[in-house]
């Protein structure tokens, strides 16, 4: 049995999970996540609509599914999403001039004013969780993740 912290979770540092990378990404993420995920209640956004406002800012349009990955979704479920975001007049779907066959995404500008103060608390709350680390260290991090993300695409990919 795992002796408790003081004040804590309990010790872990002898179990498999403990150094499994698998379920570090798993706990970290909860961590940082969770802290932000409940203020989202206070603006009455879904963490689906949220990952959808912060994956379109700054885009020039997505395509369903692009969008349906990089918010972590399945494409069904992210239809839904973005018809309920359509109705509140957040989000528009365009022909894509290249292919008309083909949808994308785009924020309104009432999408744009409500992502904008989310936006923003979500960069305080990360420089919150980042404030332990030093730039380098920060870098680093980003830099790790942006490797396994990569890693994963070019793995799908093949």
């Amino acid at each position: 049995m795992a002796k408790r912290r003081a004040n804590g979770p309990p010790d872990t540092s002898g179990s498999f999970a403990a150094s499994y990378l698998s379920y570090l990404l798993a706990r970290a993420s909860h961590i940082v996540a969770s802290g932000f995920h409940a203020r989202l209640k206070t603006w009455k956004l879904t963490i689906p609509e949220y990952r959808v406002l912060a994956c379109l800012d700054g885009a020039e349009g997505l395509g369903v599914g692009d969008l349906a990955a990089m918010a972590i979704m399945a494409q069904p479920r992210m239809t839904k999403v973005l018809d309920r975001m359509a109705r509140q007049g957040l989000i528009e779907r365009r022909s894509d001039p290249r292919d008309r066959r083909r949808v994308l995404i785009h924020l309104t500008p009432a999408g744009r004013a409500r992502a904008a103060p989310m936006l923003r608390a979500a960069k305080q709350h990360e420089a919150r969780m980042l404030a332990p680390f030093d730039a380098e260290e920060r870098a680093t991090i980003m830099r790790a993740l942006d490797l396994l993300i990569g890693q994963d695409e070019a793995d799908r990919r093949s």
